[in-house]
């Protein structure tokens, strides 16, 4: 049963590095399309490029995760505009994928080039505001840190679910990570270790915890700050976030 998996799994893996080429043509022709006005065309581009980043994540291909991840937060972030800069900016990540489209049939090949040039990018392409991932499952409390965070002038990237977190956190990076400690399926001290055992970027990323839950958390992890919900919280958030986005910069 394993070996007929595999076989199945690595048929659909050569049907999509087949497909690849034309996948990213069809990026090109969104923005394109964006740029004239075309109705509808940021809608298929966000669709397409979300669509590649969960084909990456089926099939192993981490750079591309990594490219779609950050191609998405740019298209989030209400960057991409009508403007020759931001089609541009739109372009070079496309760019950046067909280049991965043209080794990604290789096992052996690496990308530490495109993982450079793709840190570059987003310090380009979504400049001058530091990115702040926050992961509460809470409407309530969610909205509460995003208008303290709000209020200090970063970019605020949002997630429910500790095992979405921790993908993002393994292919985006971060500035700092201020999470609720529970969470419906992965509690953020586990998201923490994981990261601290990874090669990410994010491997040594600050981390502020909220949470009243008192439980000991090694040393090893480095939590710089566990703030509990009180009376205080939200002096306490903005300026435990200003410190520590001060002293990452």
């Amino acid at each position: 049963m394993n070996a007929e998996f595999d076989t199945l799994l690595k048929q659909l893996r050569d049907e999509f590095v087949a497909e690849f080429p034309e996948r990213c043509d069809g990026l090109e022709e969104c923005v394109l399309a964006f740029e004239q006005g075309r109705e509808g065309a940021f809608d298929d581009l966000y669709r397409r490029v979300h669509s590649l980043k969960g084909a990456g994540s089926q099939f192993g291909l981490s750079i591309l995760t990594s490219i779609c991840h950050q191609f998405e937060s740019f298209l989030s972030s209400g960057s991409l505009t009508n403007d020759q800069l931001s089609t541009s900016y739109a372009l070079s990540y496309v760019d950046l994928l067909k280049r991965v489209s043209d080794n990604v049939g290789n096992e052996n090949a690496t990308f530490h080039d495109i993982e450079h040039e793709l840190d570059a990018l987003r310090k380009s392409s979504m400049p001058a505001r530091a990115t702040v991932l926050l992961v509460e499952p809470s409407p309530s409390r969610r909205k509460l840190c995003q208008g303290v965070l709000a209020q200090l002038g970063v970019r605020i990237v949002v997630q429910e679910r500790g095992m979405a977190a921790l993908e993002q956190l393994l292919h985006e990076p971060f500035d700092l990570v201020v999470a609720a400690r529970e969470l419906p399926d992965l509690n953020t001290v586990a998201i923490v270790a994981a990261l601290r055992e990874s090669n990410s970027r994010n491997k040594h990323v600050p981390v502020v915890l909220v949470s009243s839950n008192s439980t000991p958390i090694p040393d090893y992890l480095t939590i710089n700050a566990v703030l509990a919900r009180d009376a205080q919280f939200i002096p306490n958030l903005s300026k435990v976030a200003t410190d520590i986005l001060n002293q990452h910069k």
